[in-house]
């Protein structure tokens, strides 16, 4: 009987990573409104992955929006005026602090990822330059396309009366940081969607 069980459950648990890369694959094929937006194309931005997290990279400061009216730079260790970029992503809370390697994922922090049972964080990093490869994808887009998408960020962070609430946490590096965020992540809402 407990082997029955257990063969139902992992029988679930592959059905359900199958179903997830499915859909991942089905969606990513459907075409978004990119010809709905004619204006000109002249702000570039930046997708970068670690293979497994995406991050949208801006510049922080251009004429449309300057993230320093957003973000405290004392929240972060050290970061100057050489640093041009910033990197954002959103993801479960509990697999970004306690989950800087691989190595280190421990089952609960997975199965609360996957299933949308934790909190969820923004990491800030912080860039002096950035090149494009295999893992940084450029991408220009409109004025329009730009201030949707800092609209979208901004909206993403849980703020308090001080602007977006800092998460106590060593952080991996001096020029990151992590914040509260609204949502929940799970298998079907992640960082890259």
């Amino acid at each position: 009987m407990v082997k029955k069980v257990i063969k139902i459950v992992f029988i679930f648990f592959i059905s359900l990573i199958a179903l997830w890369f499915c859909c991942a694959w089905l969606l990513s094929k459907i075409k978004t409104n990119a010809n709905t937006i004619k204006s000109q194309k002249d702000i570039t931005i930046y997708v970068k992955s670690n293979g497994m997290h995406t991050d949208i990279v801006m510049p922080i400061n251009i004429d449309v929006y300057d993230w320093d009216s957003f973000l405290d730079k004392t929240c972060f260790l050290d970061i100057n005026e050489t640093h041009q970029y910033i990197a954002i992503g959103w993801g479960d809370k509990g697999f970004y602090l306690n989950t800087p390697t691989m190595a280190d994922l421990k089952a609960k922090t997975l199965t609360n990822a996957l299933f949308g049972l934790g909190s969820t964080a923004m990491h800030v990093t912080y860039y002096k330059n950035l090149k494009c490869s295999d893992l940084i994808k450029q991408i220009s887009i409109s004025k329009e396309a730009y201030m949707n998408l800092v609209s979208h960020i901004t909206q993403s962070f849980y703020l308090n009366n001080k602007g977006p609430k800092l998460i106590p946490h060593p952080n991996y590096g001096h020029h990151d940081n992590y914040f509260e965020a609204k949502g929940t992540y799970s298998i079907f809402k992640t960082c890259n969607v």
